[in-house]
């Protein structure tokens, strides 16, 4: 994935992405091309790895890896971004974008078709979404019946790269309008990306702008006299 600077995660926010339970894109390569499942994933801190588990025959499971090394997409929110968002689209027309923010795991892809170890992935994945207590009425009999029939997977986090374009390359005075826009719609989660990070470093980038733009007629001084 490629991230421009300005578009970087920061730090703490792609450690957060990153720990809390969720649901992602897992993505491995075969022999026949590539595959994809949208499933939850929980961060195992000890191991280093996202971990999820998948149903035994589909082919991410029962189809040998071509390479070992894996991706996990985890998306946060998105939200289409009309020019109408823009303050400044009234004095220059603007082009309609995509906003976004996103995390992408990539690391070796370690299958257990163990029972043990699928029944782990489905208890510790229940209890990261806090609802643990549900699988106490099924039984310990059942639920080992039932986990053979699916294998834990995980993804070693070796490399994370965080992107979140949020329009911090723009005005200042557009990036608060998108923040009254994305408000309007219900998009809390960009909305407070965008008062809290995109914002500021919009007015930090902006200032320096213009302080640069005054020094360089500072040095070019008045023009020739007429």
């Amino acid at each position: 994935m490629y991230v421009a600077q300005h578009f970087e995660l920061p730090e703490d926010y792609t450690r957060r992405l990153l720990t809390e339970p969720r649901r992602g894109n897992l993505v491995t390569v075969h022999d026949h091309g590539p595959e994809a499942s949208l499933v939850p994933f929980y961060y195992d801190d000890a191991a280093g790895a996202l971990v999820t588990h998948l149903v035994r025959n589909n082919p991410q499971a029962a189809e040998p890896l071509a390479h070992p090394t894996g991706l996990v997409i985890l998306d946060e929110a998105d939200a289409y971004v009309s020019p109408g968002m823009y303050v400044t689209n009234g004095i220059m027309p603007n082009v309609p974008t995509w906003d976004y923010i996103t995390l992408h795991v990539s690391g070796r892809v370690r299958i257990d078709p163990g029972s043990d170890a699928a029944l782990e992935a489905a208890v510790r994945l229940t209890e990261a979404m806090g609802d643990g207590g549900a699988l106490d009425a099924v039984g310990q009999d059942k639920l080992q019946r039932m986990s053979r029939a699916i294998v834990a997977v995980s993804v070693e986090a070796t490399t994370v790269r965080g992107k979140a374009k949020m329009s911090q390359n723009r005005h200042p005075d557009d990036v608060r309008g998108l923040i009254a826009a994305m408000e309007a719609q219900g998009e809390v989660r960009l909305a407070r990306y965008l008062r809290e990070v995109s914002l500021p470093y919009a007015e930090e980038r902006f200032a320096t702008i213009t302080r640069l733009r005054g020094a360089r007629r500072a040095v070019a001084g008045p023009g020739p006299a007429r």
